[in-house]
C-alpha cells in the first residue's frame, strides 16, 4: 500500500508540474527571429533595385557574368556622375513589406578592389520614398569608417557623423560589415568585432541597401535577421533537374 501511495503522489506531482508548465507556456509572449540570405548564387538581383540618385548612370550595379556577387563598378564616371545605392525593394519575393523593418540586423560581406577613398558601405532603415538612413561608410584611404545618418540619397547633403573606429583595409580579401538596430542604439560591427555604437531616434524604419561614390566594390552574403524579419533564402531556387535528382535521391533513402 506504501508503494502505491508513493506511485499515486508521483503521478499528482508530475501533472501538477505539467499543467503549470503549460500555463506559464501560454502566458509567456513567443518571439521569433527571422532570417533573409541572398548570396547571390542563383545569378540575379531579384528585390533589388538601384535608388532614384543617378538611376540612369552609366555605372554599374549587378551580377557579372561568371561571379556569385553583386559588383558595382563606377565605369570610370566622376564621383558625383557614378554614385549611387542599391536598395532592397523585396519586389517579387515574399518578405513582406521591408519598409516596415525596426530593430534588425544586417550583415554584408565586401570586398577592396583598391586602397582608395571613396568606396562606400552598407546602410540600413532606409526609406525608399526619401532616401533618409544610416550607413557604416569606409575610407580604405584613411583605414577608418564612419557611422553617419543622412536625411537623403545624397550620402554628402545632410550628413551627421555618430562615431569613427580605424579599421585595416586589405584588396581583394573578403570582411565582413554589420549595422544592428535596436531601438535607438546602433552598432557597427566589422568581422565580428564591435567597432562604433552610437544612440540616434531620427530614423525607426526601413530597408537595407549597399551605397557607393567612385570606387569598384564587391558584395556578397546579405543576411538580415531581426523579429519583424521572414525567413527567407532569395537564392534558393534551384533548376528543375536539379530538384529531379535531389527527389531521387531522397526516395532512395528509405
Amino acid at each position: 500500500m506504501l508503494n502505491a501511495r508513493k506511485f499515486s503522489s508521483i503521478q499528482l506531482f508530475t501533472r501538477i508540474a505539467i499543467s503549470v508548465s503549460i500555463l506559464i507556456f501560454i502566458s509567456v509572449p513567443l518571439s521569433f527571429s527571422g532570417e533573409i540570405l541572398d548570396d547571390f548564387d542563383d545569378g540575379d538581383t531579384e528585390g533589388w533595385e538601384r535608388s532614384p540618385q543617378n538611376e540612369d548612370s552609366k555605372s554599374f550595379w549587378g551580377i557579372e557574368k561568371g561571379n556569385a556577387f553583386v559588383t558595382f563598378d563606377p565605369k570610370g564616371l566622376v564621383w558625383s556622375e557614378a554614385i549611387s545605392q542599391f536598395n532592397f525593394t523585396g519586389e517579387g519575393l515574399k518578405v513582406g513589406d521591408p519598409s516596415k523593418w525596426t530593430d534588425y540586423d544586417v550583415e554584408v560581406d565586401l570586398r577592396h578592389k583598391e586602397i582608395a577613398n571613396f568606396p562606400g558601405g552598407v546602410r540600413g532603415r532606409v526609406d525608399l520614398e526619401t532616401g533618409s538612413h544610416y550607413v557604416v561608410w569606409l575610407y580604405p584611404g584613411s583605414a577608418k569608417m564612419n557611422l553617419f545618418s543622412n536625411p537623403g540619397w545624397d550620402i554628402n547633403t545632410g550628413l551627421q557623423n555618430h562615431g569613427e573606429a580605424p579599421y585595416k583595409p586589405e584588396v581583394d580579401k573578403w570582411h565582413t560589415v554589420k549595422l544592428s538596430f535596436s531601438g535607438t542604439t546602433i552598432k557597427v560591427f566589422y568581422d565580428g568585432k564591435m567597432m562604433i555604437e552610437a544612440k540616434d531616434n531620427q530614423y525607426k524604419s526601413g530597408t537595407v541597401a549597399l551605397g557607393n561614390q567612385d570606387k569598384i566594390v564587391d558584395y556578397d552574403n546579405v543576411r538580415i535577421t531581426g523579429p519583424d524579419i521572414p525567413n527567407f533564402n532569395a537564392s534558393a531556387v534551384e533548376p528543375q533537374d536539379k530538384l529531379t535528382i535531389t527527389w531521387g535521391q531522397i526516395k532512395s533513402s528509405f
